[in-house]
């Protein structure tokens, strides 16, 4: 049985992808799969004819959550790992999780990230990396300290159709999944930035879309319940103005 099941969503960004795909390829750790799942209508090729690769349609609602499902649905691997296809690893990314995920009985593991930010031709670099403190349940109730899917690993056997991506969300999809996954087994992290997120000002951020923002706040507000619905509205609330900060910041800098 193959070890980790990787899954890319992809929209229509050939050139974005190809930096995606060659990260995984690159990487040290070979034993995987990888489903690239296509959520447009224009055809994807790639330049490999690496039998791991698979490329398959969203079979699902469109969108990202959409295509993660349908990637999650296929997957083999004891692990799973998902890239967005503007992102890239770092070559020892899986190879390090998987050897954290094989020693320890973690259902998550996720790592720290650089973040390059791209706007008329200049970057900037920052670099991002949380611990939980008391328990990762406590903290993600007040801040999504994880970040990115990129970043993360998990057990495939946690998936199931009650712990695929919520298809209604199209902003903080990984928060609200994490707060699920959270109740099933625990978190670790590894602060070295082995996920690179690039930001760049002529792409268009859904995430972003002040909208999508409250529907989905709304939305993870009221599938919580008892008591984490009263403190789940903290951690929401921190992470509107955190989304609402980065669109003016991404903005100006």
């Amino acid at each position: 049985m193959v070890k980790v099941s990787i899954i890319i969503p992809t929209n229509n960004r050939p050139d974005l992808l190809k930096r995606a795909l060659a990260s995984v390829i690159n990487q040290s750790y070979q034993d995987w799969e990888l489903f690239i799942i296509n959520d447009s209508d224009t055809e994807v090729s790639i330049n490999s004819s690496d039998p791991r690769i698979q490329i398959i349609k969203n079979n699902n609602k469109s969108g990202a959550n959409g295509a993660r499902n349908t990637g999650i649905n296929l997957a083999r691997g004891e692990y799973i790992a998902f890239l967005d296809d503007d992102d890239a690893w770092d070559k020892n990314k899986l190879s390090k999780q998987v050897k954290i995920m094989d020693s320890s009985s973690t259902m998550l593991s996720y790592t720290g990230k650089k973040i390059i930010y791209q706007k008329n031709n200049i970057s900037t670099t920052k670099y991002s990396y949380k611990a939980h403190f008391l328990s990762p349940q406590f903290t993600l109730l007040l801040h999504n300290y994880i970040g990115t899917t990129s970043s993360i690993v998990i057990r495939r056997n946690f998936c199931n159709d009650n712990n695929n991506f919520d298809e209604e969300l199209h902003s903080l999809q990984d928060y609200e999944y994490y707060l699920r996954l959270v109740k099933k087994g625990s978190f670790v992290g590894i602060p070295e930035g082995l996920v690179t997120y690039y930001f760049d000002d002529s792409i268009s951020h859904i995430s972003l879309d002040k909208k999508m923002l409250f529907y989905s706040a709304w939305r993870i507000f009221i599938k919580q319940r008892g008591i984490y619905r009263l403190f789940i509205l903290a951690g929401l609330f921190v992470i509107v103005l955190q989304k609402i900060y980065k669109g003016i910041y991404y903005k100006f800098i």
